[in-house]
């Protein structure tokens, strides 16, 4: 038997460009608000969120279970699932999220982004921004776009590591 037969096959790795995303890994308080604006009236917004990488490498999942509390009007459970991961033909990160929120739209539901400095930035239906801070947590920002082609501002808020 020669030696090519007795090799095993590597298989292929993730993309390097994947550990850029180890600042999310963990598991975080979630602090925020959102603003006024399309989607309604300001609420405050709470909970956990974790990131992990699946093993093997190839996607980072991201768990949220969190609560929209609109005083009066009530508290909205938000929970979901979002798998980043990179792709190396267009050169972009992308995400993949399912939430509480709605049944599974193949639009709605993806995100397609990169790095802006120290920004990620990710881009569908909406615009989410995460960025570490020099006090450890991470600034996640969110913008709607109008039909203008702008972006309005719905929600600002603030990882801190629990773990």
């Amino acid at each position: 038997m020669s030696d090519s037969a007795q090799q095993t096959p590597i298989p292929p790795q993730p993309a390097p460009e994947l550990r850029r995303l180890d600042f999310l890994v963990g598991t975080w308080k979630l602090s925020g608000k959102t603003e006024v604006g399309p989607m309604g009236p300001p609420a405050e917004l709470s909970g956990t969120e974790t990131f992990e990488w699946l093993s093997g490498g190839y996607f980072l999942v991201h768990r949220w279970d969190c609560v929209i509390d609109m005083g009066a009007a009530g508290r909205i459970p938000d929970v979901g699932y979002e798998f980043f991961d990179f792709d190396p033909e267009t050169r972009k990160y992308r995400t993949h999220y399912f939430s509480s929120f709605g049944p599974f739209n193949e639009e709605q539901s993806r995100y397609i982004g990169d790095f802006e400095d120290d920004r990620l930035v990710l881009v569908g239906p909406a615009k989410y921004v995460r960025q570490a801070s020099d006090d450890r947590t991470i600034r996640y920002d969110c913008d709607f776009p109008t039909p203008d082609g702008t972006w309005v501002t719905f929600m600002h808020a603030t990882l801190t590591r629990l773990s």
